[in-house]
């Protein structure tokens, strides 16, 4: 008879500095902003910045819950095994379901953009002049980006086959650059901002006030409000 396999996660494989990677990663901030913060801006405006702030309250609350769930009852089921254990199996399958089924989509979503932005990258334009287009009913798929997409997805899933370790290496790599062409893009506008570049706004401490979002009627739009905290708790 042969020995019994191990089970479980690998031992050690992560310190403090890959978990926080990994954790921040997660969170894909220049994606976020790519696809999101413009549906932000449209809602609000200049009250982009108090949206951010609000939108951090319930998610430091989430944090917070998972610290101390993962201290009283570690799990790598996290949410699935916790809701099944304090509510039940009917809504524990569910939470598990949702979370499946939200990274398949937001999956798509990276590849899609991800694929989009590399070929800005080398100057092509695939909204103005798609790669291969594909006519199907009135809709038309770029075929390049879809290739590229599935690329990229294969790529990161021969990486996480690969093991932990690869994958948090990968990760420090690309948020690396990830914040760096941030911070980069953050200080160039800030520069051009103050410099008094022609249509800039100079910043004021109105924008971190999210009752100064002001509706058609001259009253506070909360409807605005809602659509642009939705977006953000994504962010």
């Amino acid at each position: 008879e042969g020995s019994p396999g191990s089970k479980g996660l690998k031992t050690g494989a992560l310190g403090m500095a890959e978990n926080v990677i990994i954790g921040v990663a997660s969170t894909a901030p220049a994606y976020s902003l790519a696809v999101s913060l413009g549906l932000v801006a449209a809602a609000v405006g200049l009250a982009a910045p108090s949206i951010m702030w609000v939108a951090f309250i319930p998610m430091f609350c989430i944090a917070m819950a998972y610290y101390y769930m993962n201290r009283a009852d570690p799990d790598c089921g996290t949410s699935f095994t916790w809701v099944t254990t304090a509510v039940g199996p009917h809504l524990g399958w569910f939470t598990g379901w949702v979370m499946i089924v939200a990274q398949v989509i937001v999956i798509a979503s990276l590849a899609e953009v991800a694929a989009q932005y590399t070929f800005s990258l080398f100057g092509i334009d695939v909204f103005e002049n798609p790669v291969i287009p594909i006519q199907v009913g009135e809709v038309t798929f770029d075929l390049g980006v879809v290739a590229l997409g599935i690329l990229f997805v294969a790529a990161m899933t021969w990486i996480c086959w690969r093991g932990i370790e690869l994958s948090a290496r990968t990760q420090a790599i690309l948020l690396t650059i990830e914040l760096f062409t941030l911070g980069l893009f953050a200080v160039v506008a800030l520069v051009k901002v103050f410099g008094g570049l022609e249509g800039s706004v100079m910043p004021t401490l109105e924008w971190l006030n999210p009752l100064s979002i002001v509706g058609e009627d001259g009253g506070w739009d909360s409807s605005a409000f809602a659509a642009a905290l939705l977006v953000t708790l994504f962010i």
